[in-house]
């Protein structure tokens, strides 16, 4: 490690939890943050500043002005210019480690698309918002021995929870024994909740500082897998209120014997077979459109769209709102 890299870590490297090995670990990592928003924002940021090695971004929203009470990489100007969370979150944090390599993907994480950008990952960090792209994280983990940290935010409540898949070999750099393997997301929650039960940020809200803490216990075990450490300390899923001041950590212990996904190996959020056919997009009455292979070129299609109401944005993306008259 060079003077200049040891001295920016050197605080965090004096941790006996750490080390020089340790920091030289974190060094070597790569790893998948799935959704730039709140949880995804924090967590990048977190994990850049710690000297990570690479971090690949994936997400397919635009940043607005209402996301940016809780998702800390964006500024006024992206939201502004309709910039891709993806590329404004890889903007800046270039600007805050310029030792990290950052590859930002504007694109939906799903099942045809979970493996290529997977590849050559040692962590696979949960900033989604829906159910169908927690699932598919779930599957890619438990298929390919990947771990998954896993959290949520609504209100003021969080959860995290590191998976540990059960696999007869890990993939990447962080190891561990068959016997330390835990629960996966199907074994706490077989089945996703049905459609419109569950809250969403537009009904029940989000606290910023719900969405630090929970930030904060995820990029923690992340980097306490990195350095090798013993994975007792991140297991379980942990919940805490904000608001009231409470914490609770429930022991999920070992896959259960009924899981369809650790036990059984049937991946079907993976494999396509299940899963929304829809996909929600947080902005209002707005439509994204990003360039596709052999589709037509974006500045075409904001010249034929241009006479029909406001669009705006650039090479990645544009942001179209039809003029009030042609809504019905």
């Amino acid at each position: 490690m060079s003077t200049q890299a040891s001295h920016r870590y050197d605080r965090q490297a004096i941790l006996p939890e750490i080390g020089e090995a340790g920091q030289a670990r974190i060094r070597e990592a790569s790893v998948l943050i799935v959704g730039c928003g709140a949880l995804g924002c924090a967590a990048a940021d977190l994990l850049a500043r710690a000297g990570i090695g690479r971090i690949r971004l994936v997400d397919r929203d635009i940043v607005e002005l209402s996301n940016l009470q809780r998702q800390t990489l964006f500024c006024e100007s992206d939201a502004e210019s309709a910039t891709p969370k993806a590329v404004a979150a890889a903007h800046r944090l270039n600007a805050i480690n310029s030792d990290v390599a950052i590859d930002p993907v504007c694109d939906d994480f799903r099942a045809s698309n979970a493996k290529s950008l997977a590849e050559n990952c040692d962590l696979l960090i949960d900033g989604l918002d829906n159910f169908d792209g927690r699932y598919i994280l779930n599957d890619l983990s438990v298929s390919s021995g990947i771990p998954y940290l896993y959290a949520g935010v609504i209100g003021t409540v969080g959860m995290t929870m590191t998976v540990l898949p059960r696999c007869t070999k890990p993939s990447g750099l962080v190891q561990w024994q068959d016997a330390d393997a835990t629960a996966c997301l199907r074994c706490i929650f077989p089945e996703p909740p049905n459609t419109g039960v569950m809250p969403t940020c537009d009904t029940a809200g989000v606290l910023g500082p719900a969405v630090a803490t929970v930030s904060g216990w995820q990029a923690s075990a992340a980097l306490a897998l990195l350095c090798g450490n013993s994975p007792e300390k991140p297991i379980g899923l942990h919940t805490m209120d904000l608001w009231r001041g409470t914490h609770q950590r429930i022991n999920t212990g070992p896959p259960t014997d009924e899981c369809p996904c650790c036990i059984q190996r049937q991946f079907s959020w993976l494999s396509g077979e299940r899963g929304s056919a829809t996909e929600t997009i947080c902005g209002q009455e707005v439509v994204q459109i990003f360039p596709q292979r052999d589709a037509v070129p974006l500045a075409t299609l904001r010249q034929r769209l241009s006479e029909l109401g406001h669009i705006c944005g650039d090479q990645h993306a544009l942001r179209f709102i039809p003029n009030a008259d042609d809504v019905s």
